[in-house]
């Protein structure tokens, strides 16, 4: 009783610290992401909806009422960056990103659907 006790706390223990690597990994990547001493590129990306204008349609509560849009550096820098293609390229070459692990799982399902349609 007491070995298999200790046997599965000792795997408990070996979760938790891989979990633990797991985190030091993701943390120590997004330090060095954010290196200050590198100068900002300019955003090039400009609002569609000039500061001030009512976003009609974007409200979904019942009571609601439609919002108004603010000026672009109201909203955060991350936002510019979601539809840019570069970013969302580097993200999929980085194997510690989940984005990564979704297209390596799409690409690899599309490769069995297509050996499986070939077959028939």
């Amino acid at each position: 009783m007491l070995k298999s006790f200790t046997s599965t706390a000792f795997s408990g223990l070996r979760t938790v610290s891989q979990q633990q690597a797991r985190c030091i990994q993701v943390s120590a990547r997004s330090l060095n992401a954010k290196d200050d001493s590198a100068p900002k590129a300019k955003r090039t990306v400009v609002s569609s909806a000039p500061e001030g204008t009512v976003l009609k349609g974007i409200n979904y509560m019942k009571d609601g009422k439609d919002p108004v849009a603010l000026a672009d550096d109201a909203y955060p820098e991350w936002l510019w960056e979601i539809n840019d293609p570069e970013v969302r390229n580097a993200r999929i070459a980085d194997p510690l990103d989940k984005k990564h692990h979704k297209e390596a799982r799409r690409q690899a399902i599309k490769a069995e659907n297509f050996i499986r349609d070939k077959k028939t």
